[in-house]
């Protein structure tokens, strides 16, 4: 089969294939858009759940900490002690 030149477009079809590609390069730089702005928001919801769960973890962490040096307070035994003390002495289980 012998090869065909393809001919050049006419002038009139140079226009219109023109028009066709800019429709088309717009229609992309729309749908890469639309795509960068949905990437965006899934980033900013993903960035605001981490931030409540650290939140969450410093808060737990904090009460945590309070709780422990509470109970290994040296004050904590003394008013353990003072308290059955006193119910001793005052339910008769002990006679000052």
């Amino acid at each position: 089969m012998p090869s065909r030149k393809s001919e050049p477009p006419a002038i009139e079809n140079i226009d219109t294939g023109i028009a066709l590609l800019l429709g088309e390069i717009r229609g992309q730089m729309r749908e890469l858009i639309h795509s960068t702005n949905t990437t965006g928001m899934k980033i900013d919801a993903l960035a605001a759940r981490v931030s409540a769960l650290e939140a969450e973890h410093n808060r737990r962490q904090g009460a945590s900490n309070v709780l422990q040096t509470f109970l290994r307070s040296p004050a904590l035994g003394w008013f353990v002690g003072a308290a059955v003390s006193a119910w001793a002495i005052l339910t008769g289980k002990v006679h000052p």
